[in-house]
This record gives structure tokens, C-alpha cells and sequence, in this order.
């Protein structure tokens, strides 16, 4: 058997400057990425930091509010405005309703009302009458509106077909229009209406006067053919 010379070798062990070098490089480098990450998140808390090299460009408060403003003032001028239309008031005329009446033949005509209110004598002025329909009978039921100003009054007076029966059994209406005779020239009007109001004439003037022996108009109306 072959001799053979076996040197064993030393392991080399490194020496104590290299290893703490190692480790203080290691820490110095951890250090360093430690502060430069906490320097990247302070610039990004604030970006206006003097601190950073590439500021971003300021907003000024006029600018930032302006979008705002134009976007409410958008809003504003878009919204629609609604106006609420009144509905219109009709009003159903005489021939609507299917009948009108107008001034009989004869009428107006002045009377002395002491014929029919003989205890009143002078203290009176008045207008009355009758309806008369297409048959020449007298409509009861009926209203006669007198209105308009007398002697600088004003007058709203109503009478009532049937109501009147001191004239009689036709269906007479009366309306008192003053306790003595006062002159007027067309400024008071009668109308035929319906018990619910609803006209079954137009308006028509008549003249009143001062005397005692015409202190009573009276009207009759008749039904025109439709």
C-alpha cells in the first residue's frame, strides 16, 4: 500500500474587521431605505413641501370654486318654471240654457204705483211684471235682478216670479227700488235669471222718473223663439 502524505488543510476562518463591516453596511443600508421611504410619503402628504423638487401646480381657491358655481348655475338655469294656468270661468248664456227672453211688447211702461200700493202713495218707486213663456203663460218661479246705481247708490235687488200677488194671479214679480220717486237715465238694469242665477235674458236698461203718478215701471218679458 502506498504511502501517501495527507496535510490537512486549515479552514480560514474571516476575521472579526470583516464581519462587523458586513453587518454595518447592512444596517447603514436599511437605515437609508427607511428614511427614503418616509421622505416619499411626506412629499405625498405634502406635495407643496419646499422639500419637493416637483411641486404640483397650486389651485387657487376662485379656481376651484368656479366649477362649482357653473355647475349650480347650471342646475338653476335648467330647472323649468311652471305658471299655473287659471281655468276659465264659463258662463252659460240664455240661449246655452235653451230659453231667452226679452222685452215684451210695450214694456217699459210707467204707471202710478198707488194703484196697486194705494197706503204708500208717493213713498214708493218700483219695477214689476210677468215671465211670459212660448204659450203666453206666465212663468212662476223665476228670479228679476235689478241692478246698477240710482241717485249715486248702488242697487242689487231681486224679485220673484209668483211672489208679487198684489197684482194679481199671473205670476207677478216686484222690486222696490226706493221709498219715493228718484229720476235715473239708464243707469239700472233688469235681468231675467234662473233660480240657480243662470241668465235667461240679457241686461237691459230702462229710465226711472221723479213723478208720483210714474213711480212704478212695469216690465213684462217673453220668451224669443229658439
Amino acid at each position: 500500500m502506498d504511502e501517501f502524505d495527507f496535510k490537512e488543510e486549515k479552514t480560514r476562518k474571516p476575521s472579526r474587521f470583516g464581519a462587523a463591516f458586513l453587518n454595518c453596511a447592512s444596517l447603514a443600508f436599511l437605515i437609508s431605505a427607511l428614511a427614503l421611504g418616509a421622505f416619499f410619503a411626506f412629499l405625498f402628504l405634502n406635495p407643496q413641501s419646499e422639500l419637493n423638487p416637483f411641486p404640483p401646480a397650486a389651485v387657487t381657491a376662485t379656481q376651484a370654486a368656479t366649477p362649482i358655481l357653473e355647475a349650480a348655475s347650471a342646475t338653476a338655469t335648467s330647472t323649468p318654471t311652471f305658471t299655473a294656468t287659471p281655468e276659465p270661468t264659463l258662463t252659460a248664456t240664455a240661449q246655452e240654457l235653451g230659453r231667452s227672453f226679452g222685452f215684451q211688447e210695450g214694456s217699459p211702461a210707467a204707471l202710478d204705483a198707488s194703484v196697486f200700493h194705494p197706503e204708500l202713495g208717493c213713498n214708493f218707486m218700483g219695477v214689476a211684471g210677468q215671465v211670459f213663456g212660448l204659450d203666453g203663460v206666465p212663468i212662476a218661479d223665476l228670479e228679476v235682478v235689478v241692478n246698477g246705481t240710482l241717485n249715486g247708490e248702488a242697487i242689487n235687488k231681486t224679485g220673484v216670479t209668483g211672489a208679487a200677488t198684489q197684482y194679481g194671479s199671473g205670476a207677478y214679480y216686484e222690486v222696490q227700488l226706493s221709498n219715493q220717486p228718484i229720476a235715473s237715465d239708464g243707469t239700472l238694469q233688469i235681468t231675467v235669471k234662473m233660480a240657480d242665477g243662470q241668465p235667461l235674458s240679457n241686461p237691459f236698461a230702462f229710465n226711472t222718473t221723479a213723478s208720483c203718478e210714474e213711480n212704478l215701471v212695469m216690465i213684462n218679458f217673453a220668451e224669443q223663439q229658439p
